[in-house]
């Protein structure tokens, strides 16, 4: 096991598509570009600008609340607990006024198995 620093201050200021306000921490990549994981920490004002999903994404608030984004360009309000989904090609954004903290998982396709030999059920 390895425990890591998923601090503000571990991260890089991620400016891509006119971001502002947004510490980026790595956390897995995949050897094989699979999949790719990490938590963005949005300052009050913070945008992640809008861009292309390159593979299909997922935005799990884990703190604070903001706002999402997807083709259509409506905005949607999103708390903690709560997760925005995107497929990929889809143009989307985040933004926050108050600040908020997102684990952020890109991933092709999910694991046969799913997590913790959960495999995905049409339910899930």
């Amino acid at each position: 096991m390895k425990i890591v620093d998923a601090s503000p201050a571990s991260g890089l200021d991620l400016t891509a598509f006119g971001s502002s306000g947004v510490r980026h921490v790595r956390i897995h990549a995949g050897t094989d570009g699979a999949v790719s994981t990490g938590v963005m920490h949005l300052a009050p004002g913070g945008r992640i600008g809008r861009h292309e999903a390159p593979v299909p994404q997922v935005l799990i608030v884990v703190a604070g609340e903001g706002h999402v984004s997807g083709a259509d360009g409506v905005p949607h309000r999103i708390t903690a607990g709560q997760a925005a989904c995107w497929s990929a090609g889809e143009d989307h954004e985040t933004w926050t006024g108050n600040g908020l903290t997102a684990f952020v998982v890109e991933a092709e396709a999910p694991h046969p198995a799913g997590i913790l030999g959960r495999a995905l059920t049409g339910e899930d």
